[in-house]
């Protein structure tokens, strides 16, 4: 996507009439010519295949779950050339635009930002046809990260001011919004911004929760520690390190196995939280975990965060602990590219 459109292809996006390449092109797949009904059989393998893909690519990171969630969403795509009823599109809609979601949020954590934003984009245009509106936000939540993260915070920033205009989204979903809202402001370096929507993130967290929720958001937004990481992460962001460590602190003990990722971003940045507050003996037990959980976790945005772990020892006087565990770090990466 050209830089001076962004913001419009995506606002288009948000409420279901973006102009874009068919997904199935994108991802070189054929497209759909059988003109069978859709029922609510394909609806459900669509939702399965989104949560297997979600729980793969939360626990192990993207490049995994990217290969097998390919070619389940091409064939998920082409059912919406199908004849069906409106609440079975609407169900669909919102199933591929989560398996879509995933796909991109996959191939960013590999690293691939352009293709990221243009999946990304994709599933956010899908989505917005289905009636889950938290997923809608969560999806736009997720460009905006990649858009802040190619270099343009204050469109990132955009991109969520227009997700919150919708009246409709969970206060969950709407606490998760701010919070990464200020770690984009962050970003832009405007830390008075970035502390108001703190303070909206931990409002929003005050009022009435929905009774149910959707699978997805059972596994990301309203699971174990996930308001306390996305707080804790924005926290550190602006440079607020008590109320950063102590959110950090709380998202490690109370996030689920399965958030192995979350959990090392937490994990990175308490440790240079306690070498920064002068506790070596804590910062390198929290370093030292860091390594040792990464070990098989194949993610762009986790070896950056653990470069910037080994960085901040350096300059805290640890010098040897980060020569060290770098040197396990390549041996690990070593070992997995010979297997």
């Amino acid at each position: 996507m050209k830089r001076r459109s962004v913001l419009g292809i995506i606002a288009a996006a948000s409420v279901g009439s973006a102009a874009l390449e068919p997904l199935a092109r994108l991802l070189d797949g054929p497209g759909g010519k059988d003109l069978a009904g859709v029922g609510i059989a394909e609806v459900q393998a669509v939702e399965a295949a989104a949560d297997l893909y979600t729980r793969m690519d939360l626990a192990h990171g993207g490049s995994m779950a990217a290969a097998m969630a390919r070619g389940s969403l091409g064939w998920a795509i082409e059912l919406l050339d199908r004849p069906m009823t409106t609440p079975i599109r609407e169900r669909l809609s919102s199933a591929i635009g989560l398996l879509a979601d995933r796909l991109g949020w996959a191939i960013y954590d590999a690293g691939d930002t352009a293709k990221a934003a243009k999946v990304l984009t994709l599933a956010l245009d899908t989505s917005a046809r289905g009636a889950d509106r938290d997923l809608r936000a969560h999806v736009m939540l997720d460009l905006s990260t990649v858009v802040t993260d190619s270099g343009r915070p204050s469109e990132g920033v955009e991109i969520l001011r227009l997700a919150l205009g919708d009246e409709r989204i969970s206060s969950a979903e709407r606490a998760n919004l701010h919070a990464v809202a200020a770690r984009h402001c962050a970003a832009a370096h405007d830390r008075p911004t970035g502390l108001r929507h703190i303070d909206l993130a931990e409002e929003a967290l005050t009022r009435p929760q929905p009774a149910s929720s959707p699978d997805w958001a059972r596994r990301i937004t309203v699971s174990p520690g996930h308001h306390d990481s996305a707080l804790g992460l924005a926290l550190f962001a602006l440079e607020e390190d008590t109320r950063a460590r102590e959110r950090l602190t709380s998202a490690v003990a109370r996030l689920d196995t399965g958030r192995t990722r979350t959990g090392l971003r937490c994990r990175t940045r308490l440790a240079i939280l306690h070498m920064r507050a002068g506790d070596r003996e804590t910062g390198e037990r929290q370093a030292r975990r860091a390594v040792q959980d990464a070990v098989g976790v194949r993610s762009r945005r986790i070896s950056s965060d653990l470069q910037m772990m080994m960085a901040g020892a350096r300059a805290h006087g640890m010098s040897g602990l980060a020569d060290e565990l770098s040197h396990a770090m390549a041996q690990e990466t070593t070992i997995s590219a010979d297997a």
